[in-house]
């Protein structure tokens, strides 16, 4: 058989503006085009190379974001939706722009530490099938962290919004068999519409181009998507499909308008999906205080083994399972699972679906939200360590720490409310954030990761250190990018700092002057160091080479030459000329504001009359 036979694709062609113009999904104008079985076989390939030559590094801060808000129907129609972001800057004076629909609704300055609440307007659910330009883009100046909430009555879900940075162009598709889940729950499906029995994808295009999208399926016709610059599609799947393949990076977010729950409720859940390349084969199952009924599923491309401290039935799963593997002992303990190849999991309970921290994807800082008193912080730390757990600037006391069965590792259950810091300063943890509604029906997931690197006193931002900036700059723009990246030019007014500096200069294969921070007063024409916006006049430690300074004309602003043969010695250089500088930072630490800032309600009274429409 001929293998590299062209077959017919269907493309799915973008008709309007907007979702609402295109109707149902099933109504929506197809065309096709024509790829080899060969080109999709090597397209699988090349992305798959790529995939695993990425790096393992993963934190939800950045400073580009992009997502969406599913639909969120529980069974409180027709109440108002309510929609928001809590963005949290790790630095001061961090701009910050929101967009929705391509249209700037909110811009404003944040401190570090301090959480604002961006309400969206009532329409930026996802209702419809089809596309529409309906993301969500934030832009920051420096660091943030971004939470998403949904609430419609007593349905509430919350997702941490992932930076660009931890986007990809391949996922795997969980495979969902909706009947097969619902019938494991308390059975009330009946009085749920067709349009209502199958999960949802919604991919959201990152970038600011078209961007295709293949969706590959087993046993079916691949579907073809182009995506609009910075736009969207929502989709229903039935299993069939199997992975996603983009030519730019995209948002991923499997979702459910309305999965049911105990006593006769349901509960909007959203989970954004990973890429393939950050799974593993080494999780913990947490355990969380009187969640009712819960379940494990596996995402896989290949024939795959569980391992666990207790029996699990079934352990051995093919590509692409469906079927949801009960884990009773997971409601007193939190459990340790291997698997035989790198895998995807996620926890399951009625109005839940959490997407599981791999253990090297374990952080050594957090940032906790809640918007209840009830909060529950579920925290994983290796045993011989758990009593250096931290909240905030407190130790985190408890008698209650869970060992798990088989590891090093050892879990405890936590009542918090409001915004903490978990941290540790020697390990990496695990840490979970939980709320319950006013019904118990519990909600949350993975908290927002924030560091990596243990620090002794908190949560370090970044350590004390050099970085050469490699781009050429004048004096006056390599001093204001310093202090943009939170550092200043180096100024080794000391013969300590002198040292300093040489001792790092040493290392690197820099050939040419570098800006420091130093430089001629404008009105007495005398030296002074400029530190961040502090001027220094106390220039009593020279380090000027042979013939230096010159006088005035030659140059108002000094460099440094990074060649220790004649002793890294300073010269005098027009501030005009274009070099590479050096910056120095000091350590910072992340920490929380005591008072939550509550911002500006973009939805105005008219926008709220107008909900109606759909509600």
């Amino acid at each position: 058989m001929k293998t590299d036979a062209p077959v017919m694709l269907p493309l799915l062609i973008y008709k309007g503006p907007y979702s609402h113009q295109l109707g149902d999904y099933n109504q929506l104008h197809w065309s096709y085009m024509l790829v080899s079985q060969g080109q999709k076989v090597m397209l699988t390939i090349l992305l798959v190379a790529v995939m695993f030559s990425q790096g393992q590094s993963w934190s939800d801060y950045g400073y580009h974001f992009i997502t969406a808000f599913p639909e969120n129907i529980a069974s409180y129609y027709p109440l108002y939706p309510s929609n928001y972001l809590n963005i949290t800057a790790l630095y001061n004076d961090t701009s910050v722009d929101v967009y929705f629909n391509q249209t700037l609704i909110y811009n404003n300055t944040l401190q570090s530490g301090r959480t604002e609440t961006v309400t969206l307007p009532v329409d930026v659910e996802q209702y419809q099938f089809g596309q529409s330009y309906e993301s969500v883009m934030i832009q920051s100046s420096y660091y943030i962290v971004v939470l998403s909430v949904s609430q419609r009555g007593d349905s509430v879900q919350t997702n941490v919004v992932q930076p660009l940075q931890n986007l990809y162009t391949f996922y795997t598709i969980p495979s969902l068999n909706y009947n097969e889940m619902m019938s494991t729950f308390n059975q009330m499906a009946n009085n749920i519409s067709k349009k209502y029995s199958s999960f949802r994808l919604i991919i959201i295009n990152s970038q600011g181009l078209n961007n295709q999208v293949i969706i590959q399926r087993q046993q079916f016709q691949d579907t073809v998507i182009i995506l609009k610059p910075n736009g969207l599609v929502q989709l229903p799947i039935n299993g069939s499909e199997i992975t996603i393949v983009a030519d730019y990076k995209v948002a991923v977010l499997l979702t459910h308008p309305c999965v049911e729950t105990e006593s006769c409720r349901c509960n909007m859940v959203v989970n954004q999906l990973r890429p393939d390349f950050k799974w593993s084969n080494e999780f913990i199952v947490p355990s969380v205080v009187n969640m009712s009924k819960t379940w494990l599923h596996v995402t896989s491309t290949m024939n795959i083994q569980l391992y666990s401290g207790v029996k699990l039935e079934p352990s051995n799963f093919e590509p692409y399972p469906s079927n949801p593997l009960s884990l009773p002992s997971v409601q007193s303990d939190s459990q340790y699972i291997y698997t035989s190849e790198a895998a995807s999991l996620r926890l399951v309970s009625p109005g839940v679906f959490i997407e599981l921290i791999p253990l090297y994807m374990f952080h050594a800082c957090y940032l906790v939200q809640f918007k209840s008193t009830q909060g529950e912080v579920l925290v994983i730390a290796k045993t011989a360590y758990t009593d250096n757990v931290h909240i905030d600037s407190n130790l985190l006391s408890s008698t209650e720490w869970s060992p798990i069965t088989n590891t090093q590792y050892s879990s405890v259950s936590v009542i918090l409310d409001g915004a903490h810091i978990i941290w540790h300063p020697s390990t990496t943890i695990g840490v979970y954030m939980f709320e319950r509604m006013k019904s118990g029906i519990l909600y949350g997931g993975p908290a927002i990761a924030l560091k990596t690197q243990p620090a002794p006193v908190g949560c370090l931002l970044h350590s004390t250190g050099f970085e050469i900036v490699q781009t050429p700059m004048t004096w006056v723009e390599s001093h204001q990018n310093c202090i943009f990246t939170k550092g200043q030019l180096f100024s080794p007014n000391t013969a300590e700092a002198q040292m300093q500096i040489a001792n790092f200069l040493d290392n690197q294969e820099i050939q040419e002057d570098l800006w420091i921070g130093l430089r001629r007063s404008l009105l007495t024409l005398d030296w002074y160091w400029q530190k961040g916006n502090v001027s220094i006049y106390n220039s009593s430690y020279m380090q000027w080479g042979t013939g230096e300074p010159g006088d005035h004309v030659k140059g108002m602003c000094a460099s440094i030459f990074p060649n220790s043969i004649i002793d890294f010695p300073w010269k005098s250089v027009r501030c005009c000329t274009k070099l590479k500088s050096v910056c120095y930072r000091t350590a910072q630490y992340f920490s929380l504001q005591s008072e939550i800032q509550t911002v500006r309600q973009t939805v105005n009274e008219f926008e709220l009359s107008q909900t109606t429409a759909y509600v």
